[in-house]
């Protein structure tokens, strides 16, 4: 017992290791699998961040490039014409004929007001005039809508009280210097690949941008409006102030640009209608960023991620990767990959603990039945050294006395030869070596040859047995098989019910359907519970049991099922209520 104790801490130890062995590495596969998977979701997360920045500096500059592309003299509600001829071909008189703003037919999409800046602070709209100006060029609108215009008029004047605009214009603008400041910074950190690759994408945005405002003039095909004096110096940007720069006023977004009339600076530019070209915006990159935002970026703010768009001082913010990821698998096989590897580790660690298992049991079987059959053979063995050595020292002088002695030696003789006959029976069994060829035979005839071996052994233990067999009842079988089984089943009866006062062993025949069942049966004490759960166990009676009991090894009710279960069979333990053991081998009826 201690050793088996050491053999399965051994192996208990060698399981828990290996079982913390594969925990260690599922859960290490596991981390591994999910930063892939979280590795390829950002990198899908980043190109279609990208891609939507594209997508959205390509609609937004259309945008600029048409405010860009109105002529200076169009914030005026009129303007001189220019180059202006009568109806003989000859040049009007300039400051005669004029021309009405472009600007008074309508409002263009996503712009909530057109406005100008006067070097004295004045703001005025080429859309908010005089009602008798626009029915004169035939530009009259609702009385409803001119309220509504002059209302943005009045809220743009206190929007931009206090705030210096030409300033603001003056410095370059925001998308040029975060670029500029951005790449210097990250081109020393190596392993942000991601970052280096969103500001690369940003420069080159930017540049696309700069390139397609400063084509937006000679590409409008009317510079009429534009009246740059030549003689007066220009801006030191002149090319910056042609083309419309973004720039927050609060939480109002402004397109505005510097242009110098007849020697005067103004400010011109309009007011961007910021929820509704937020949400077309968002609208046309909802298939690639569904939960994606749009953020204001003011004044001087540094926060390089390279996601701002080159038209609008606008962040990208790409929010959170939708269920299932963009384009990458939403399912990982790694799961189920480990739930088999597992179902193979726990399949092999039953197996080993079933293969321990039963070979400890067959070890401590083998053990008791050495220890039973040392004891089985000591007693006959003894007794016949005893009783030759009496013999043949001429001590038994008497013949009665003698013939009494070689009973005894032919008794142990046969205890001997029963003992190693089912020892012979099983080991034949466990090489699967079959019985005989099955016939079928009368139960009646089969008992009847066998009956006066049966009555013999019962009688050495003093028992009576009383055969009940009907006639006409057939069975397929082995009936040297069965002979052994009845002869065990006999043995068992007149060893263990030998104390009863009722001293018979029943030798009949039960039938059910399909099934002819031998019951073999005595008023003994029976079998108590815990016995009848090893009764048919191999090897199960140890040392101290056999030395308790009646003699025996523990080997015969194994082989007699063994043998039944050969031949078709099956051979079981009936409780009776009133006492004493039941055995019935139920054979298959012919």
């Amino acid at each position: 017992m201690i050793r088996s104790w050491r053999i399965w801490i051994a192996v208990s130890a060698c399981l828990c290791l290996a079982l913390a062995g594969v925990v260690w590495l599922s859960a290490f596969a596991l981390r591994l699998d999910r930063a892939d998977r979280q590795a390829r979701q950002s990198a899908a997360l980043e190109e279609n961040a990208r891609l939507a920045l594209w997508r959205l500096d390509s609609d937004l500059l259309p945008l600029v490039a048409r405010e860009s592309a109105v002529a200076a003299a169009a914030y005026a509600p009129i303007s001189p014409a220019r180059g202006v001829l009568d109806s003989r071909g000859r040049p009007v008189e300039q400051g005669t004929a004029f021309l009405a703003s472009p600007l008074l037919s309508g409002l263009p999409e996503h712009v909530l007001l057109h406005f100008q800046l006067a070097p004295d602070g004045t703001v005025s709209s080429p859309q908010v005039v005089e009602p008798g100006l626009r029915e004169s060029v035939g530009a009259a609108l609702p009385a409803s809508e001119v309220a509504r215009l002059e209302g943005r008029l009045r809220e743009l004047r206190g929007l931009l009280r206090g705030v210096d605009l030409p300033q603001a214009l003056a410095e370059r603008p925001l998308q040029v210097r975060r670029a500029e400041a951005e790449s210097p910074r990250r081109s020393n950190l190596d392993d942000l690949t991601q970052v280096a690759k969103n500001v690369s994408e940003y420069s080159a945005r930017s540049r696309s941008a700069s390139q397609a405002l400063r084509q937006t003039p000679s590409l409008s095909g009317s510079n009429a409006y534009v009246d740059v004096t030549p003689q007066e110096p220009a801006l030191p940007s002149q090319q910056e102030a042609d083309a419309m720069q973004a720039l927050w006023v609060g939480d109002s977004l402004l397109l505005g640009r510097r242009v110098r009339l007849e020697g005067v600076e103004y400010i011109q530019g309009c007011w961007l209608d910021w929820p509704g070209l937020r949400a077309w915006l968002l609208g046309q990159i909802r298939d690639l960023l569904p939960s994606a935002v749009l953020e204001p970026v003011r004044g001087r703010e540094a926060h390089g991620d390279g996601r701002m768009l080159a038209a609008l001082p606008v962040r990208l913010v790409p929010g959170q990767a939708p269920e299932g990821g963009y384009g990458t698998a939403s399912v990982s096989s790694l799961p189920v990959v480990l739930m088999v590897a597992w179902s193979g580790v726990l399949l092999a660690g039953v197996a080993v603990v079933a293969l321990l298992v039963g070979v400890v049991a067959l070890s401590e079987r083998r053990g008791a039945f050495v220890s039973a059959v040392t004891h089985e053979l000591r007693t006959p063995l003894t007794t016949f050294r005893m009783y030759t050595e009496m013999l043949a020292a001429g001590m038994v002088p008497d013949e009665g006395r003698r013939q009494e002695y070689f009973d005894i030696l032919h008794r142990e003789a046969e205890r001997l030869s029963h003992l190693v006959e089912n020892v012979l029976a099983y080991a034949r069994i466990e090489r699967g070596r079959a019985p005989a060829r099955l016939e079928r035979v009368q139960v009646r005839a089969m008992v009847e040859r066998m009956e006066a071996r049966l009555a013999e052994r019962a009688a050495q233990a003093g028992m009576e047995l009383c055969v009940d067999v009907p006639a006409g009842v057939a069975v397929l079988t082995d009936p040297s098989a069965v002979e052994q089984v009845l002869f065990n089943l006999v043995d068992n009866a007149s060893k263990y019910a030998a104390p009863a006062e009722d001293r018979r062993i029943h030798v009949e025949v039960e039938q059910r359907r399909g099934q002819v069942g031998v019951v073999v049966r005595d008023h003994g004490p029976g079998v108590d519970a815990a016995t009848a759960r090893r009764l048919f166990e191999p090897f199960s009676k140890s040392v101290q049991t056999a030395a308790k009991t009646a003699p025996g090894v523990g080997l015969g009710l194994a082989l007699c099922r063994r043998l039944a279960r050969s031949m078709r069979a099956d051979l079981r333990h009936a409780r009776v209520p009133e006492g004493g053991a039941r055995f019935i081998l139920w054979l298959p009826a012919a």
